[in-house]
């Protein structure tokens, strides 16, 4: 595939032509361009008005809105209108609808309220994409496709009269003979053992709980399906165009988004975080770049003030937070940033959503924000050319198969996506570049790997690892992984399955440790230990190789024994966390006993595990994100303050400031050029919501 969008770097919002009149359409499209925009997204929701009756199909909406748009300069994001079914494919149709685990029907009046896997569906679905896809796949107005929108957000697995039958064959494919599967699902607990595959029924009602095997597999089984749409969504439209295909996905949906995106042309994704939890923003950008077939990404929705909806009120974002966000969005590498949305609803569910325009239109308190960002675009493009991103030395795996089994296991009630973001939270607050992984990429050029909370490790995947450590790297791992089989069942000859050999360890108890008043020490920290945990026995030798303790439990049943390890292992060495080292983030962290110790012993360990690999640029326990990039050999940093305070970092060595927020509205927005001006090592300061980019150099005339 050629370059991404040809290079250019997106600016622009999402649009609803078929609920405005043509001249206010028309008026916001001109709108858009004085603001610096540059694309529109439109369509997600559009099925009804292209096609009112069933298999009477008018494009005149979306080409007029084409038309508009091409008049203006913006570029089109088509999307495919499949999340919003008509009322005329349900209506008298329950069979068709999405039903929830207690057997209800979802009904017309919101979205996602059709089961995707329905026959009917699927036809009408393919019919409105062929059609759209065959009128504008190559039409000069259109950028790129966007799938259906947000898969899964609201609803999990169906079950349906048509997922019923789909899970059995699923179940009949997966284990070949329903033997299998009971040995696999230790179906003889509870008496549940099964006589043939149409036997096992959905996670629905049961007295207590179903057994966790059949959980995890038909969240497996829902995901696959739903990738199976998209696969089949994306075949159509290839068909016809030649232009890239995206989905908009987020952290927070049920979806395997590593395997949605391997059959996608570029990711994109949505996130709303809150100005006071900027690490979140930031998550989505050490991720979706590293899925899809270009590496690239878009950031497809966020607000420009506010989310919010009839029924919960959002708070404003802080002024400069939103162009905060944009400047740390191009600086990751991602190819663009749209609001949604850009004029208010004045109807429908989500009227209180911030916007750019309002729905009388007048300017929001979050025109400000879209003005900024249209002053930037073009003043951090030409550095963005002529610069690459940076391939941090530091890499977590984050995996949606392992917050299915968190789903399925929530024994102390906090979730895969709490924990991973507090794991990351603690990096971004170190101060380390970082890049979220799937479990099964590649590790090249990686010298650090942090492999929290993943319950199920692959042989293959931990294979894989030991070797790139064996080669020189240093291995993470845990807490919380390796405990469970694919099957989500205990191993049979050990706590951990491989890991412990691999450590150089025996495992002698795992309990829950919340509440159990377990105590340890580590690194000089001392520290509570929290959720289900496994604690070691090192080797009685000290031979040369031999795991040394890194973690000692201080108190609780386990006292005397060790819930963190290392082990040198060829050029590279392990770290085994058996436990997690204190609280997690927010008051009382994970094990809620508010016994919350800042993340210090979390960030010791990371600071640990990190040493050799710690940036020329400390930013360490503030506000202050780093990006790096490289232009003609020199290292470029990135910096910019997602705090309302002033931050502060801290320079190694001299460097060249090439662009600060200062100069960016300076001059009416002219990008007049400046003198460049050199920084001297040490700590400097960067205004709340501040950002500039420096260039290294040798040291010479300081500021």
């Amino acid at each position: 595939m050629d370059e991404l969008f040809d290079g250019r770097l997106l600016y622009g919002a999402a649009v609803y032509p078929e609920v405005l009149d043509a001249a206010t359409f028309a008026a916001d499209a001109a709108h858009m361009r004085r603001l610096g925009m540059n694309t529109a997204r439109l369509g997600e929701f559009m099925w009804s008005a292209l096609e009112s009756v069933d298999g009477e199909i008018r494009l005149d909406v979306l080409d007029r809105a084409l038309d508009v748009l091409g008049a203006n300069g913006l570029s089109a994001i088509v999307c495919t209108p499949t999340a919003t079914p008509p009322v005329w494919l349900t209506h008298g149709h329950p069979e068709r609808l999405h039903h929830t685990a207690d057997g209800v029907a979802l009904g017309h009046g919101s979205r996602q309220h059709i089961c995707t896997n329905n026959s009917v569906f699927r036809d009408r679905a393919a019919r409105i994409t062929r059609t759209i896809a065959a009128a504008v796949g190559n039409d000069r107005r259109v950028l790129a496709w966007q799938l259906d929108n947000e898969f899964k957000s609201h609803v999990g697995g169906c079950h349906c009269a048509t997922c019923r039958g789909l899970w059995t064959g699923w179940l009949a494919a997966r284990y070949q003979e329903v033997d299998l599967l009971n040995h696999a699902w230790h179906s003889a607990v509870w008496s549940e053992t099964y006589q043939n595959f149409a036997q096992v029924p959905l996670p629905g009602p049961t007295p207590f709980l179903h057994n966790a095997s059949l959980v995890n597999d038909f969240r497996l089984f829902s995901q696959e399906c739903i990738n199976g749409f998209a696969r089949e969504q994306a075949d159509i439209i290839r068909g016809r165009s030649t232009l890239p295909v995206t989905h908009n996905s987020g952290f927070g949906f049920d979806l395997d988004n590593a395997a949605l995106f391997e059959n996608l042309d570029f990711s994109s994704f949505d996130t709303y975080p809150s100005a006071n939890n900027h690490s979140a923003f930031l998550m989505n950008l050490d991720y979706f770049p590293r899925l899809a077939r270009s590496r690239r990404t878009v950031l497809m929705e966020t607000s420009p003030s506010h989310g919010g909806s009839v029924r919960h009120y959002g708070v404003p974002h802080p002024h400069g937070f939103v162009e905060a966000e944009a400047f740390a969005n191009y600086a990751s590498g991602s190819a663009g940033f749209l609001f949604w949305l850009f004029r208010q609803h004045r109807g429908g569910s989500e009227q209180a959503h911030g916007s750019v325009l309002s729905a009388w239109g007048q300017p929001t308190i979050g025109y400000a924000s879209a003005e900024a960002i249209g002053r930037l675009l073009p003043a951090v493009k030409p550095l963005l050319d002529h610069s690459s991103p940076a391939q941090p030395a530091v890499a977590v795996h984050y995996s949606d198969h392992a917050k299915a089994f968190l789903e399925t296991e929530a024994g102390d009630h906090v979730g895969y996506r709490g924990l991973i973001s507090a794991f990351h939270a603690g990096l971004v607050r170190a101060g380390i570049q970082r890049s979220l992984i799937p479990v099964e990429a590649s590790l090249a050029g990686f010298r650090v790997l942090f492999t929290p909370f993943v319950h199920h490790l692959p042989e293959q995947d931990r294979a894989r690892i030991l070797q790139w450590v064996h080669d020189g790297g240093t291995w993470a791992c845990g807490p919380g992984t390796g405990g469970r089989t694919e099957h989500h069942t205990w191993h049979a000859d050990s706590a951990l399955g491989g890991l412990e050999a691999a450590a150089g360890v025996e495992s002698v108890f795992q309990f829950p440790a919340t509440g159990s008043d377990s105590r340890g020490s580590i690194l000089g920290h001392d520290v509570v230990l929290s959720r289900m945990s496994t604690f070691f026995r090192l080797p009685e030798n000290d031979a040369p190789g031999a795991a040394t303790a890194l973690g000692t439990v201080t108190g609780g049943p386990a006292e005397g024994l060790e819930f963190a390890t290392e082990r040198r292992i060829g050029a590279g060495r392990m770290i085994l966390l058996g436990s997690y080292p204190g609280a997690g983030a927010g008051t009382g962290g994970p094990d809620g006993s508010g016994a919350y110790d800042g993340g210090a012993a979390l960030a010791a360990v990371v600071e640990y595990a990190c040493a050799g690999v710690l940036p020329r640029v400390r930013t360490a326990g503030g506000t202050v994100a780093e990006y790096l990039r490289w232009r003609n050999g020199r290292l470029q940093h990135w910096l910019v303050n997602m705090g309302g305070e002033p931050g502060a970092f801290t320079l190694l060595w001299p460097a060249r400031k090439l662009l600060g927020k200062q100069a960016v509205h300076a001059d009416n927005g002219s990008h007049a050029s400046h003198p460049a001006l050199t920084l001297s090592a040490g700590v400097h300061t960067l205004g709340a919501y501040d950002y500039l980019v420096l260039e290294d150099i040798k040291e010479e005339q300081s500021l």
